[in-house]
Formats: C-alpha cells, sequence, structure tokens
C-alpha cells in the first residue's frame, strides 16, 4: 500500500507530545496533547488539562512526556498482544523542548 506522496506505510507506532504551557488565562493551568499514529491513522489521542500549575516550561513538558510515555507502554502492549509488530521496536516520542530532551536522555541530574 502506498501513499500519495509515493512513501510505503510502515508497521510503526509514531507518538507525538506537546504543552499549551500556561495557556488557560484564568487558572494558568496547562493542557498536555499527545497522539499516537499507525499507518497514517490516530490509534490514541489526549488534550487534558494539567492538575498543577509550574513555573518551568522544562517541567511541564515533562510532565506531558510522562502522561505520554505512560500511553506508550499501554499502546506497545495492545500491539504485541495483537500480534501487529512480530518483534519489539523502540518507540519514539516527539517532543521539542531541548530541556526535557536532555533529562530523558541523562536522568542523573534530577530526583
Amino acid at each position: 500500500m502506498e501513499l500519495q506522496s509515493g512513501a510505503t506505510l510502515s508497521k510503526e507506532v509514531l507518538g507525538y507530545c506537546d504543552v499549551d504551557w500556561g495557556g488557560d488565562l484564568e487558572d494558568r493551568r496547562s493542557t498536555t496533547k499527545f497522539v499516537f499514529i499507525i499507518e497514517g491513522g490516530a490509534i490514541s489521542w489526549s488534550s487534558k488539562q494539567q492538575p498543577t500549575i509550574t513555573l518551568s516550561t522544562t517541567k511541564v513538558e515533562y510532565m506531558a512526556n510522562t502522561q505520554a510515555t505512560k500511553e506508550a507502554i499501554s499502546i506497545a502492549k495492545m500491539v504485541m498482544d495483537l500480534k501487529y509488530m512480530e518483534e519489539k521496536k523502540v518507540m519514539v516520542i516527539q517532543c521539542n523542548n531541548q530541556g526535557v530532551i536532555s533529562l530523558i536522555k541523562n536522568p542523573t541530574h534530577h530526583a
């Protein structure tokens, strides 16, 4: 099966995560958003207000990535149970905050 662009569909799960930091003007809470895609279709998504207020974009993005990671673990179990993927593959969650990427790659600098 091919897409119009000519790229072939793959059996990988793509994850994307982002945050609207302090976007609610009334209570200054941030909104966590993530989506997981297989073969061009969204299989799981969420857009929820975070329960806490943070003073740092890194902290708020880290909290969002934590929620997305929990969902990714659940999705990985599901696709393995359905035998959609024959082997365990690394699931990548795309995020755009360099501070979070640094924390995830080297967790020794935080509690």
